[in-house]
């Protein structure tokens, strides 16, 4: 008979690649090495080393402690600026390449649900479900809506005319245009019960008209005392009806451009319901987001469920519902009286997989991310003749997996979902915490805001990215910060078991080396647990550089060089099966960048 035994072999292990947080749900053992089963306040860059997260820095104080519900940044009318809402106000607190010292109050508005924002035509509009709003870089107002011309060359009498543009759901107003024959004093407009007839102009001289008459609103009629003179559409009378539906307008909270190839056409939508209402453009050919036609509406599929994106995808439109997703394409039909208009085709592409926060739809390297169930999914279509989304079920690909203990705690109704594509990380914000996702490292990581405040809102200014707060404050998120407002955070880093490819075996470490990047001031708090015991030696590893800006005697070292430093730690454990590695740093004044950890492992003989 043969008798196998165990022998003692040393080897050195390699973990030079940080691969993100990976929640197992079968536990940590199965992980891979460089994955971590806790993350927290760390980041992996995309050489896939881990760095500690940047700092929280405030920029400004809008309103204490009221929540910031919409923050933009962008262009209008060749200037750029930055606008938030606030404490029932919207704010101007950037212009002219800066922040501003004190922010300017522009005007009042509801500030009681989420506020967002759009550009079109070098004007920002602004939503909150109760009012639509413009900003033109001057003045901040309700849309007051473009006042449709809804029939041209009608004659006095009403007999004849040509329909042209629908009436806008804005307002009541509308205009006409006449072509008087000469004789007739009494001209007939197409609605009675009037709330107003506003303005009789001379289209051929473009003033107003310069001869008496006398209006009567609750007959729908100008009455002239002499007759205008023949004419072809020489007469604009404007007027005002008392029914809008403006409602339809100013109840929706987020808005999406599309029209096919092009962005000409906004879509509203927002309100709770099934519905979306789309823009169009006027007489002249100009695309407006002030005009909202009667008919341009769109209902997707079931009364029951609202819609909560719209997010433009290649050449068509992605409508996503509480439970299922849509396709909306653009063509053109023809109506009745042979004019060509635009036209929305939905198709559907998922009727059991949608999303669930309102507006948190992003395009992320062009494929939209949407939260729904307790899983995060990926919508892209993988055949190789369309990159568009058809009816197949293997285009919502989920891609939680790795996060679905953290990620399955979060309430989606309330989550704020970003994408900042300056660091190609994706944002998932619940309250105070996060989950962000480095897409170009595929690495999975958790941050937590100062003192568990909520994150209300983001946006970028070129590469600086901001974040509005419940407390009223505007954050910046900076590599040039090593704190939170001179407050500590803690950042936390853990490792699966790792079993070093031989569970059965028991094992033996006595050293280990780990290489920290040189920086100005770095420090990495190094540890580590086993199955047998959870507290062991903590070894801490400063590789602070000299920085006459900066200068901290009490740890002066006289470092100049940036090559990294492999730092060999003498930690013992023993008897081990599994083996994690903790890295910890919570230095108010100190960042860590850790490139690889090389633990020496002996195996010792089987466990018993």
């Amino acid at each position: 008979m043969s008798t196998i035994r165990a022998t003692s072999n040393e080897n050195i292990w390699k973990i030079d690649k940080f691969l993100g947080l990976n929640e197992n749900p079968d536990g940590d053992t199965k992980l891979k090495l460089g994955e971590a089963s806790v993350i927290r306040n760390w980041r992996v860059t995309r050489d896939r080393n881990l760095r500690r997260r940047p700092g929280f820095h405030t920029i400004l104080e809008l309103a204490e402690d009221k929540p910031i519900m919409g923050m933009w940044f962008g262009n209008v009318n060749g200037y750029e600026i930055g606008l938030a809402a606030c404490d029932g106000k919207l704010w101007k607190f950037y212009a002219s390449g800066g922040y501003l010292n004190s922010p300017v109050n522009l005007g009042s508005l509801s500030t009681a649900g989420s506020v967002s924002f759009f550009p079109f035509s070098n004007i920002v509009y602004i939503l909150n479900g109760i009012e639509y709003y413009s900003y033109d870089g001057t003045t901040f107002t309700t849309v007051e809506g473009y006042v449709p011309l809804i029939i041209t060359s009608r004659s006095p009498d009403g007999a004849e005319g040509i329909m042209l543009e629908e009436i806008n759901k804005l307002n009541g107003k509308r205009k006409v245009w006449f072509s008087p024959d000469g004789t007739s004093t009494e001209f007939i407009l197409p609605e009675s019960g009037l709330s107003s007839i506003d303005d009789v102009v001379d289209l051929v001289t473009g003033q107003g008209y310069s001869g008496t008459y006398t209006k009567d609103k609750t007959n729908g009629k100008v009455t002239f005392t002499s007759a205008p003179t023949r004419g072809i559409n020489t007469i604009e009378i404007s007027y005002t009806f008392p029914t809008t539906y403006r409602n339809d307008v100013t109840g929706m909270r987020y808005a999406e451009l599309y029209l096919g190839q092009q962005d000409n056409a906004v879509f509203l939508y927002g309100n709770g319901t099934n519905e979306a209402v789309y823009s169009s453009i006027d007489y002249n050919g100009t695309p407006r987001a002030d005009y909202f036609p009667d008919l341009n509406e769109m209902k997707v599929a079931d009364d029951n469920t609202p819609i909560t994106s719209l997010i433009r995808h290649y050449s068509q439109m992605i409508c996503y519902k509480t439970n299922s997703a849509y396709s909306v394409q653009y063509g053109l039909i023809v109506d009745a009286q042979g004019s060509e208009q635009w036209g929305f085709y939905v198709k559907p592409v998922n009727k059991r997989i949608g999303n669930t926060p309102l507006g948190q739809v992003q395009l992320v390297q062009n494929s939209p991310y949407t939260l729904f169930g307790n899983d995060l999914y990926e919508w892209a279509n993988t055949s190789r003749y369309s990159t568009s989304l058809s009816i197949d079920e293997r285009q919502a690909k989920r891609i939680s997996d790795r996060i679905y203990s953290t990620l399955g705690n979060f309430d989606f109704k309330n989550c704020i979902c970003y994408d900042n594509n300056d660091a190609q990380e994706y944002f998932i914000w619940d309250g105070g915490k996060g989950l962000v996702y480095n897409y170009a490292a595929d690495a999975w990581y958790t941050y937590t805001t100062p003192n568990s405040v909520k994150v209300k809102c983001m946006c970028n200014i070129y590469d600086s990215l901001l974040f509005g707060m419940e407390d009223g404050t505007i954050r910046l998120l900076s590599e040039n910060y090593f704190n939170d407002d001179g407050d500590a955070f803690d950042s936390y880093w853990e490792s699966g078991s790792i079993d070093f490819n031989k569970p059965f075996m028991r094992k033996f470490m006595s050293e280990v080396w780990v290489a920290v990047k040189p920086q100005t001031t770095s420090k990495v708090t190094v540890t580590v647990a086993t199955d047998k015991k959870s507290e062991y030696t903590e070894r801490v590893i400063d590789n602070s550089l000299i920085d006459f800006w900066n200068i901290n005697f009490a740890d002066f070292s006289f470092k100049v060089s940036k090559k990294p430093q492999i730092k060999k730690l003498k930690i013992k454990a023993k008897k081990f099966a599994f083996l994690k590695f903790i890295l910890k740093s919570q230095e108010p004044d100190s960042t860590a960048t850790v490139l690889m950890i090389d633990p020496k492992i002996r195996e010792t003989g089987y466990v018993k």
